[in-house]
């Protein structure tokens, strides 16, 4: 896939029409690339300070993609995916306009039939935003609202123009909940792949045929999967689909793993390079998995690599990342996870404390094989559920030795948890700060998510954790500052005299005016935090 075919495909064609037949879009917290970062996207799921104005927020956090005159340069996979699909199954190009959401009033006019929306998180009611926005305890998260003002808009557009909107992407399941009833003007509602259902939607859509309200897509084949036709954030390329190890508390798990080839993702990243993406970001669930085949998850190692000998070999390339790993994988076989690491490492922009590194997500989720057994028994194979601890300890630490950092998740308040089980993951995370390892520790609150087989569980939130599971919390975020702060604060944006004053004071009024006569699991929780800055700042 050559530079002419990009070039064609980024560059529309006139169209007869006064507006594209359909508009592509996405809350404003999924159309930035955030200079670049892969974690610093998460804190959209954190509440917005009060004092913090919007328009602030659009300029140093969330700031907007480039576009083209109206159409974004580069647009999250999904929407990428769906233009690929639709473009497939008989739309042309020039039908079709992926926006940013603060221009959608000016894209949509008196030939739009369709308002595509895609949200990971359109309710808050993600991992993230409802344990973030929990804990701070500061209002809305940010990624909510910014929902909340798409779809403003969208209705707007929707009553000059007579436009359908339809909501699409993995927290379109949200819009199905009793109180999102009345809460968006919203026509219809789709969950699932959009490879094979999401074209005949739309196409009946365009001609006023009937759709029912919630569109179950159907589970996609390889071959249904579409190549991009233009350039994606991130230069984000999917590797595979679907996990399989069943995890009750993920969404994934519920669908069949689906492996892209090889020299499909390697024209997917020659097209991204041939637009100016020069970076890529390997949407997987497990890079191990890739090409796997055992019941018992045991790596293909042979696929794996043969996977990076592809990538590593297109032109123009500048940086490699992978969004998810599992431990397990990397304790089955520690020789492709030290190739795998050194090949990321040479291909990362990412540095810590001075050294060169390589990042990447992974789920720690619980220290007790009680849990694990419970709730995510594949999560450990090839082992089994008793080894998990020393399994965490011994695949951070092998992978820290290849200066391959993790950013590992932690859940709190599973079904069933007691003290003994959130008392294993304490000793796990005291454990791993004292062997030194640099984990970015992320604690989370169970969330049942509606695409999840926990999705009829109850659900919490910070108010309803004990002190224990409080306890996780703060020992997680200790770690994250002692360990990542020195680097954060050392950054360009918080360099200057005035940066470091600014924050001073903005954490200073925080905690006096909210959190020091807060309850008394917050006050803990930013006690601990605030003589951890302390120690940084």
């Amino acid at each position: 896939m050559g530079f002419k075919l990009s070039e064609r495909i980024l560059v529309m064609p006139k169209s007869s029409k006064s507006s594209p037949l359909i508009v592509l879009t996405g809350p404003s917290t999924e159309m930035s690339e955030y200079e670049g970062s892969h974690i610093i996207p998460f804190a959209a799921g954190f509440s917005k300070p009060w004092f913090m104005p919007r328009f602030f927020l659009k300029k140093t956090f969330f700031k907007p993609v480039p576009s083209n005159s109206l159409e974004v340069q580069v647009a999250p996979l999904g929407l990428r995916r769906l233009e690929a699909n639709l473009v497939k199954s008989g739309f042309r190009p020039e039908d079709i306009a992926v926006v940013h959401p603060d221009d959608l009033l000016r894209a949509v006019g008196p030939d739009t039939k369709v308002i595509g929306v895609s949200s990971k998180d359109p309710l808050g009611l993600g991992y993230v935003s409802l344990t973030y926005s929990s804990v701070l305890d500061l209002g809305e998260p940010i990624n909510k609202l910014e929902f909340k003002r798409l779809m403003k808009d969208a209705k707007q557009a929707k009553q000059k123009h007579g436009a359908k909107i339809i909501v699409g992407g993995p927290g379109s399941w949200q819009l199905t909940r009793p109180e999102a009833k009345d809460l968006y003007d919203v026509d219809f509602i789709f969950i699932g792949e959009g490879d094979v259902s999401g074209p005949e939607i739309f196409w009946k859509l365009t001609r006023g045929e009937a759709v029912p309200k919630v569109v179950e897509g159907k589970q996609a084949g390889v071959s249904d999967i579409s190549p991009i036709i233009r350039p994606t954030i991130y230069g984000a390329v999917e590797i595979s689909r679907g996990c399989g190890r069943g995890c009750a508390f993920c969404s994934p798990t519920m669908l069949r793993r689906k492996i892209i080839p090889a020299e499909a993702i390697a024209r997917e990243v020659e097209l991204n390079v041939s637009c100016g993406q020069r970076d890529v970001l390997l949407v997987t669930e497990d890079i191990f998995m890739y090409g796997g085949k055992s019941s018992d998850f045991v790596p293909n190692s042979n696929a794996v690599r043969a996977l990076f000998n592809s990538l590593t070999t297109v032109k123009g390339v500048e940086s490699i990342q992978v969004t998810h790993a599992n431990l397990a994988a990397i304790s089955a076989d520690k020789t492709l996870a030290g190739q795998v690491a050194e090949t990321l490492n040479e291909k990362s922009k990412y540095s810590l404390q001075g050294k060169h590194v390589a990042t990447v997500e992974v789920g720690i989720e619980t220290g007790s094989p009680r849990l694990l057994k419970k709730h995510m028994a594949g999560k450990c194979k090839p082992f089994k559920p008793d080894e998990w601890p020393s399994i965490v300890l011994s695949s951070l630490s092998f992978m820290e030795d290849k200066d391959w950092v993790a950013l590992a998740t932690i859940l709190v308040g599973l079904p069933g948890e007691t003290d003994e089980d959130t008392e294993l993951t304490i000793k796990l995370i005291e454990n791993l700060r004292g062997m030194g390892l640099r984990t970015f520790l992320v604690p989370l609150i169970f969330v049942p998510l509606g695409t999840c087989s926990l999705r009829e569980a109850a659900s919490k939130s910070f108010n309803d954790l004990s002190e224990k599971q409080v306890d996780v919390f703060a020992l997680a975020w200790e770690q994250n500052i002692k360990v990542w702060g020195p680097d954060f604060f050392k950054s360009p944006a918080y360099t200057s005299y005035w940066a470091k004053l600014g924050f001073k004071v903005a954490t200073s009024l925080l905690y006096n005016l909210k959190y020091k006569r807060s309850d008394r699991w917050r006050k803990a929780i930013a006690d601990r935090t605030m003589e951890a800055l302390k120690q940084v700042v």
